[in-house]
């Protein structure tokens, strides 16, 4: 099981995590690693943690993403569009059962974090806008789960 914030990892070093990596957008530069070729930071994320699977002798054990999402505001990429954009493509990839370069055909079962907003929570601002809903129920963003 892993956490993955492709959001995060952009602020925290946006020199190298360009915004269209962290967000699977077409047209970002690519990353390689010998033969895999990496066109986002998510894949590239669950791919780090296969590799050091297979290097310890447990290859065969599946991946789970436990927490991935995209927070809706509390830092200028934090929008309902980025958010929609970026849950839009996680539930696309799982609704086809998508793998990654190094595990391909093995869908990764996928939890989005967080169906609501955290207004109380402690942190940066953006830690509060994880939600699919805001704290008052209200819809931040549009997404299909079909």
């Amino acid at each position: 099981m892993v956490n993955t914030y492709p959001f995060i990892s952009y602020v925290n070093d946006p020199v190298n995590v360009q915004l269209g990596y962290a967000l699977f957008g077409a047209g970002a530069p690519a990353v390689s690693d010998g033969a895999l070729v990496y066109t986002n930071m998510f894949d590239a994320t669950v791919d780090a943690l296969a590799a050091a699977l297979d290097r310890e002798g447990f290859g065969a054990v599946p991946i789970a993403v436990t927490e991935t999402g995209w927070p809706t505001a509390g830092h200028p990429a934090a929008t309902p569009q980025n958010a929609a954009a970026y849950n839009a493509k996680i539930v696309e990839r799982v609704a086809r059962g998508a793998g990654t370069p190094r595990r391909p055909g093995v869908p990764v079962e996928v939890f989005l974090f967080d169906l609501y907003d955290e207004d109380g929570k402690p942190g940066a601002e953006f830690e509060r806008h994880f939600g699919i809903f805001r704290a008052d129920g209200s819809k931040a963003y549009n997404i299909n789960f079909a």
